[in-house]
């Protein structure tokens, strides 16, 4: 038996490019291996491969504005589950926007 909600493989790159002094961007991939649900072994929750964004801008030396994309591509996915008929699945694309403050 293999243990529920375990992946063999999860892969995670993220990387950002400053185009300018005050602006940049950036991008992130996830990947996972399909997964049993539970520990019975009877649903696979299937593998997914989900891409991310972001642009951000200095306002000043501590403060940035930026904009994150979650599931850039809007592609379904299942995150986890709670058993095998209560399967959770990822967000549809998502846009958040924040302001960070470094003290």
């Amino acid at each position: 038996m293999q243990v529920g909600q375990v992946a063999h493989h999860v892969f995670s790159l993220w990387n950002n490019y400053r185009m300018l002094p005050r602006v940049g961007l950036g991008l992130g991939v996830t990947n996972r291996s399909n997964m049993f649900a539970t520990i019975d072994n009877s649903v696979v929750l299937p593998s997914y491969t989900r891409a991310d964004a972001a642009v951000f801008f200095s306002l000043t030396e501590k403060i940035r504005l930026q904009a994150n994309v979650e599931n850039l591509l809007d592609r379904k996915y299942f995150v986890n589950a709670d058993s095998n008929t209560n399967i959770s699945p990822g967000s549809p694309r998502a846009i958040r926007v924040g302001l960070v403050v470094r003290f």
